[in-house]
């Protein structure tokens, strides 16, 4: 499921607006339907501890470039 933001130049800000709204309806109803598919944010109370370095980068590498 590609849903990159892509712009048509002629495109106006209510067909921008409701292009968006659709993308996003259709991003969070197929994670309704497979939720296996949901990344996992790890949760730590901040005045308890910190993740390590290569934790952070573990994490966020697939993330950001998948």
């Amino acid at each position: 499921m590609d849903l990159r933001l892509r712009r048509n130049r002629r495109e106006t800000y209510e067909e921008l607006r409701a292009r968006m709204i659709a993308e996003t309806s259709a991003f969070l109803t197929e994670l309704l339907r497979h939720p296996e598919l949901a990344v996992r944010i790890p949760v730590i109370p901040a005045s308890t501890d910190r993740f390590p370095p290569s934790f952070a980068a573990s994490f966020w590498q697939p993330v950001l470039l998948d």
